[in-house]
């Protein structure tokens, strides 16, 4: 075969992965291009491994990420919205405060803070905020 690789010299071998007992029963064969397989080489040599390890664990890697994607498939999305939902809640919960603090500064003084417009316009991106999360569930739940 004009395209093989020569075999590693055994002081140049990787780590092969964990190794189980009994062994393991099944094997696949993949087949590669020169280029490949050298990519491949490359990367496990990086990583102390011998390609073939280097495949195995690959491979599992991703197949167990698609596993678990596929496991809870809204898990990620139902992520996304509570981050957006608790970081809505603490901007509102912040501006909150300031028209608080407006409003007993007009009490004691008869005259609006000038800071009063600024907090009103915080307050009224907050909530266009969490009327965007809200229409992100609606979205999502149709």
């Amino acid at each position: 075969m004009p395209n093989a690789m020569p075999p590693p010299a055994d002081d140049d071998r990787g780590r092969d992965r964990q190794h189980q007992r009994p062994g393991r029963e099944h094997r696949l064969t993949p087949r590669f291009s020169a280029d490949e397989l050298a990519k491949i080489q490359q990367a496990a040599a990086q990583v102390a491994m011998t390609a073939t390890g280097f495949c195995a664990e690959a491979a599992l890697a991703h197949a167990r990420q698609v596993e678990a994607a596929s496991l809870d498939p809204l898990r990620e999305v139902l992520a996304d919205f509570q981050a957006e939902l608790y970081a809505a809640r603490t901007a509102v919960g912040r501006i909150g405060t300031n028209l608080n603090q407006a409003v007993a500064a007009f009490n004691a003084t008869g005259q609006a803070p000038e800071w009063l417009v600024t907090a009103a316009v915080l307050c009224e991106r907050r909530m266009e905020r969490i009327d965007a999360v809200i229409a992100l569930v609606d979205r999502r739940l149709r």
